[in-house]
């Protein structure tokens, strides 16, 4: 089974690196895995940061999936 390692970054800062990985069945598995990490880093970090990104990689030195979560608030203008 392939092996994924999923690192993340939070806004601007440096990405963390997913040293250990994980053991996945292929590609659907792992972006399904990418998904839920990322709905849990969102539920989880949203309040405090503006951007998490998560790429994972599978020992080649591109990613093989980068997935990117922004948020933008806008607020009406008061009269």
């Amino acid at each position: 089974m392939p092996l994924f390692h999923y690192d993340v970054q939070f806004d601007a800062q440096d990405w963390s690196e997913d040293l250990d990985g994980i053991e996945l069945s292929g590609i659907d598995e792992m972006r399904a895995e990418a998904f839920s990490l990322a709905s849990g880093l969102a539920r989880d970090h949203i309040a405090r940061c503006r951007a998490i990104a998560i790429r994972v990689r599978d020992g080649s030195p591109d990613p093989v999936l980068t997935l990117r979560l922004s948020l933008t608030v806008e607020n009406r203008e008061q009269a």
